[in-house]
């Protein structure tokens, strides 16, 4: 995955890593910029633009947090459905919950 700042100009096809707004436009984190969208960022005045562009082997931000949640889940837990690159963990059932920090850490890496 390459991510960073890129000419507006460059952007179609790339994936916004924040929110924008500017005159009219307000555009979603996590949107797939078209022709179109290029050309209105343009005419707002914006020139430089952070994006993410996917390579061939990459996968999607909220396919790889449903993976990850999956993985993570055991018994008396209910993974929630993925979006913005996260998936929540619901408690099914009373409980405790012993957090191994290494573990999480190292997942976070």
């Amino acid at each position: 995955m390459q991510f960073g700042s890129f000419p507006v100009r460059n952007a179609i096809g790339g994936i916004l890593a924040h929110g924008i707004r500017a005159k009219n436009l307000a555009y979603r984190k996590g949107r797939v910029l078209s022709g179109d969208d290029v050309a209105e960022l343009l005419e707002a005045g914006i020139s430089d633009i952070v994006i993410a562009r996917p390579e061939p082997d990459d996968i999607g931000e909220d396919a790889a947090a449903a993976q990850v949640a999956k993985a993570l889940a055991g018994s008396g837990v209910r993974v929630g459905k993925a979006f913005t690159g996260r998936a929540n963990l619901y408690a099914v059932a009373n409980g405790l919950l012993l957090a191994d920090r290494r573990l999480i850490d190292a997942i976070n890496e």
